[in-house]
């Protein structure tokens, strides 16, 4: 009996300690989600501009849950903007101040040509307090060759209904300030007489008449 007692009293303690084990397992993994899930993460990409797919913009954008501050971006190799700038000033968007969940930035960048043929390291910094020590870091690989050939297949509804409304705005402008000018055919009512008399003369000679003179 004494040895049942003993027993059961180890089975007891493994479970236990079992327990105790899984419990703090479950409580730290529950943790590192809640923490991944509600921080910031940034990325930065070189995508084709919406206007002209042989143009390419820079945009950085927070995918994450919560808001980014101190974002510090790098290119290796820099980045070369097709833009004129003066060298000694920065490359766009290096340095941004805020970026809250979902929000993004954008600028233009370069002529695919300059673009296209490089891999680049993209290596980002931020902080998720202001005040706070430690920086949070994102590096990766961004191959631009993968994008060699990419094409599309008519235009994008609102970038056709933007072109429309410009066409439109320009020619009404056009219009107000009276160049060009209109041309209108007045058709008045000595043209209808006229009009009826030709074809009461036709008739006439249909029938082997000779008009009225």
């Amino acid at each position: 009996m004494e040895q049942l007692i003993a027993i059961a009293t180890v089975v007891i303690a493994v479970g236990t300690v079992s327990l105790w084990y899984v419990t703090w397992a479950l409580a730290r993994e529950t943790r590192r989600m809640v923490d991944a899930g509600s921080r910031p993460h940034i990325v930065a990409t070189l995508d084709p501009n919406q206007w002209s797919m042989m143009h390419f913009d820079l945009r950085v954008e927070n995918t994450g849950n919560a808001t980014a501050y101190d974002i510090k971006l790098s290119f290796d190799p820099p980045l070369v903007s097709s833009s004129p700038r003066d060298p000694a000033e920065p490359a766009p968007l290096g340095t941004v101040d805020v970026l809250k969940p979902g929000q993004g930035l954008t600028s233009y960048l370069a002529e695919a040509g300059v673009v296209l043929p490089n891999t680049y390291r993209v290596s980002i910094t931020w902080k998720r307090d202001p005040q706070a020590a430690v920086r949070e870091t994102n590096s990766y690989t961004l191959n631009m060759n993968t994008m060699e050939g990419i094409s599309t297949l008519g235009t994008d509804p609102l970038i056709q209904i933007s072109n429309d409304v410009k066409k439109f705005t320009e020619n009404f402008a056009k219009l107000a300030s009276g160049h060009p000018k209109l041309q209108v055919d007045v058709f008045t009512s000595a043209d209808r007489l006229h009009e009826r008399r030709l074809i009461e003369r036709r008739r006439r000679q249909r029938r082997g008449q000779q008009p009225d003179r």
